[in-house]
């Protein structure tokens, strides 16, 4: 879990794509209890749109493989490739973490991968490893408030981690 300082850093903001209305609710919950800011939406039009007026001021996008408009590989695709963008964690929930899709979305540069069975709160660690794996700070940089060292994942290993049901893939 998430662990705050007395220090007063910048709040870590998630954009959150999920067309299920339970699994966006629950999700969003799970993040801000680890300390994010969460923008929302249904679609992968209007997450466009959101990706696009927040893209420098998000740490974390958790997005629903299969999402309406533009699916998960889609919005990898759009963040690493067409934008460029690195700094990004990219977490993507899916049904079925084949091995295929595992290898997919790696080469994709995503970060993480949850599968839906394991819960809201395997995504929301998931989001938290990934932004320290990607900030390379383990979470105890001035912007972000750090986590205890046996519950940071992103530590244990540079390559592919696994805990329960999810995966941090390399970045």
């Amino acid at each position: 879990m998430y662990r705050m300082t007395n220090r007063t850093p910048r709040s870590l903001r998630a954009l959150l794509l999920d067309d299920h209305d339970e699994a966006l609710l629950e999700v969003r919950r799970a993040l801000e209890a680890r300390c994010f800011s969460v923008l929302a939406a249904r679609d992968g039009t209007r997450g466009v749109e959101l990706l696009l007026e927040e893209l420098l001021e998000l740490d974390v996008l958790v997005v629903d493989l299969d999402l309406p408009h533009r699916d998960a590989r889609a919005f990898a695709d759009l963040i690493r490739r067409a934008g460029g963008e690195r700094d990004l964690a990219v977490v993507v929930l899916a049904h079925d973490a084949t091995p295929e899709l595992r290898a997919e979305l790696r080469a994709l540069g995503v970060d993480a991968l949850v599968d839906r069975s394991s819960g809201p709160e395997a995504a929301a660690e998931a989001a938290v490893a990934a932004v320290a794996a990607r900030t390379g700070s383990g979470g105890d940089s001035a912007e972000h408030p750090p986590m205890a060292p046996e519950e940071s994942p992103a530590a244990a290993a540079p390559w592919e981690l696994s805990f329960g049901r999810w995966s941090l893939l390399p970045a």
